[in-house]
């Protein structure tokens, strides 16, 4: 098991908002995907936002308090500003929730709640079939794991971490800060919900509300690849 399954917890909007944070700038080349992708939620929300470059550029509306457990920032529900990403990707293991999710997408796409040029597809496969999925495409990885899942997918997300390390000599299973490699440019931006990669120190951090849970406030982590 991957992510949480006894009880299917759904990612909350919030959370979204700060995944989009994270992830920007969101640019026409980038792909994001939704390892885990349950209903396409997710998916949706983020593929809504997209414009082509010449439609907007809608400026950031920031709402975020103190997070009173540790001093983080924590994000209110925002509106995040428009972006240009066009190609999303959801991988679920469940065919009946994969096929939730494709039914979804569609019905998204027919109110035009997911713009025309967008394109959002569904594969049905276990997240550690590498054979299945190519992560090669992935800009921004999106991860709602228990940690054990975070474990195992880290060396797929990562793949020098299954080569002893991380490239450039930083040692990922030890040590911290970015993975490497090797030419200094942020390659992958990977964004974990409720659970830290262990291990690695991670960019950013920011705590979320959540409406099903009045006054908790749930962490949100940005690991970029470079």
């Amino acid at each position: 098991m991957l992510a949480p399954r006894k009880k299917l917890w759904s990612t909350p909007s919030s959370a979204v908002d700060v995944a989009l944070d994270f992830a920007s700038p969101l640019k026409p080349e980038d792909v994001v995907f939704d390892v885990g992708c349950g209903d396409g939620r997710v998916l949706i929300q983020m593929a809504s936002r997209s414009v082509v470059p010449a439609e907007s550029d809608t400026a950031r509306d920031f709402s975020s308090r103190s997070c009173a457990a540790d001093g983080e920032r924590t994000a209110g529900r925002r509106q995040q500003d428009h972006h240009y990403c066009r190609q999303f990707v959801g991988i679920e293991i469940s065919e009946e929730r994969a096929a939730e999710a494709r039914r979804n997408v569609q019905a998204a796409r027919e109110t035009e709640e997911v713009p025309s040029h967008v394109q959002i597809d569904i594969i049905c496969a276990n997240a550690l079939d590498t054979e299945a999925i190519d992560y090669s495409r992935a800009t921004v990885i999106f991860l709602y794991l228990v940690p054990r899942g975070l474990r195992l997918i880290r060396p797929i997300v990562w793949p020098e971490v299954g080569a002893g390390g991380g490239a450039g000599g930083a040692d990922a299973s030890e040590g911290s800060g970015r993975l490497r490699n090797g030419d200094g440019k942020v390659t992958r931006r990977i964004i974990t919900y409720m659970s830290p990669f262990e291990g690695v120190d991670h960019q950013r951090k920011e705590c979320c509300e959540v409406d099903h849970q009045s006054g908790a406030a749930w962490p949100v982590y940005l690991y970029e690849v470079t």
